[in-house]
């Protein structure tokens, strides 16, 4: 790759549309280095999802959508009886709340960024709590630390503005 011309850090460079330093010519999945638009920030993910996704863009990209590339940063993985998701980036988070018994194997933590979700952890939670993260830090919901730590009221009551 180092003699294809194209700019090379940390992977290929692409911009926020997955076009390379030719644009006509895209990167996808685990070499692509992109610039994240929902953390204004670089970024390079070597996860089958992000593969998914940037694949699916370039398709819409090549059939004339021309929105730029948007997608939660995505991990899990299935333990044994254990099953683990992590959406977003805690970096530069202000709080951290935790949701149910971390000596448990049901919990949840969140990140939270000026009362903004950035990042969310899930261990054998609920769907709405799975469902929510990704929603959430996508849209930059404004959410309540006191509510997203109480687990006597359903998650959705933790969001500053519900149905958003």
């Amino acid at each position: 790759m180092t003699n294809s011309g194209l700019d090379l850090g940390d992977g290929v460079l692409v911009d926020e549309y997955l076009r390379t330093s030719y644009p006509d010519v895209f990167g996808a999945g685990d070499v692509a280095n992109y610039q994240d638009v929902l953390f204004g920030k670089r970024r390079r993910v070597e996860h089958w999802d992000n593969a998914v996704s940037q694949g699916q863009y370039c398709a819409r990209s090549l059939m004339g959508d021309r929105s730029p590339f948007k997608h939660v940063p995505y991990f899990f993985s299935d333990i044994f009886d254990l099953s683990y998701e992590y959406w977003g980036d805690a970096s530069g988070a202000d709080q951290v709340v935790q949701r149910g018994d971390l000596s448990s194997n049901s919990f949840s933590v969140w990140w939270v960024r000026q009362q903004r979700l950035v990042a969310a952890f899930t261990m054998n939670r609920p769907d709405e709590e799975r469902n929510a993260a990704p929603q959430w830090i996508e849209s930059a919901q404004r959410v309540s630390a006191s509510k997203l730590r109480d687990v006597s009221q359903a998650i959705a009551t933790a969001s500053v503005f519900p149905g958003v």
